[in-house]
């Protein structure tokens, strides 16, 4: 799996107020943020094929994310 662009990962660090952020906090936020959003993905498709449709909407992921 992929994940996200590094840079972004720690820029989300560092507006939580971290000075300094080292690589290995970058690629295990990464880890678990890849993951969750997966988790969610997953879930959201599950909820809209129960619905009748093929498009995953804003509702879906909205709903998956209180799972």
């Amino acid at each position: 799996m992929a994940g996200f662009a590094r840079a972004r990962i720690e820029k989300v660090i560092r507006d939580a107020g971290a000075h300094r952020v080292s690589a290995g906090a970058i690629d295990r936020l990464n880890e678990i943020v890849t993951n969750k959003g997966m988790e969610i993905a997953k879930y959201a498709v599950e909820i809209a094929r129960h619905s009748g449709r093929k498009t995953v909407k804003e509702s879906d992921i909205k709903l998956a994310a209180t799972k």
